[in-house]
């Protein structure tokens, strides 16, 4: 062997470290090389994995954002519901208590005008009694008398003064 690498004109020294490093190859593909290729693909399946969860979590999270704004909707619909129904009732409560009202005050105007021509046919019976009352007196004072123009006069001018003291 010694003959072949003098006559290619190689020096043993060369062909030593040619092979020491033919040998730390194979050794380093041994040893080292796959389990650092294992580590490597154990990275990337970590680092995939993680872009999976995170790709996940970020469509759960649209997905709760989603929800979140249906929700958001359908409490503002709810609420303007509820709103519309508050004022409708309000308003119909109003127009009653309006009406209610109306009624109250007819009624009590009725009442009022039933009090008043009561009163005046009260007070009309009581004039009329005390004209009557007055007419008597005035007859049986003329009974009494003689009838002349003074008399007559003086009879009539006595029924106005007592008349004009009547209450009416």
């Amino acid at each position: 062997m010694e003959a072949v690498i003098k006559s290619l004109g190689l020096n043993a020294t060369l062909v030593a470290q040619i092979f020491n490093f033919i040998i730390l190859l194979i050794f380093l593909r041994v040893v080292v090389y796959k389990p650092l290729v294992n580590v490597i693909e154990q990275r990337q399946n970590a680092i995939a994995k993680n872009v999976a969860a995170a790709e996940e979590e970020r469509k759960q999270a649209e997905a709760l954002r989603q929800q979140y704004l249906a929700d958001m909707q359908k409490a503002k619909e709810e609420a303007q519901a509820i709103i519309q129904q508050a004022t409708k009732t309000g308003e119909a409560q109003a127009q009653q208590i309006i009406e209610a009202a109306k009624a109250e005050a007819a009624r009590i105007k009725d009442s009022a005008l039933q009090d008043i021509a009561r009163e005046k046919e009260k007070a009309v019976a009581e004039l009329r009694d005390q004209v009557v009352t007055l007419s008597i007196l005035v007859a049986g004072k003329i009974i009494d008398q003689k009838m002349t123009g003074d008399i007559q006069h003086s009879l009539v001018q006595q029924f106005i003064k007592e008349a004009g003291d009547l209450p009416c």
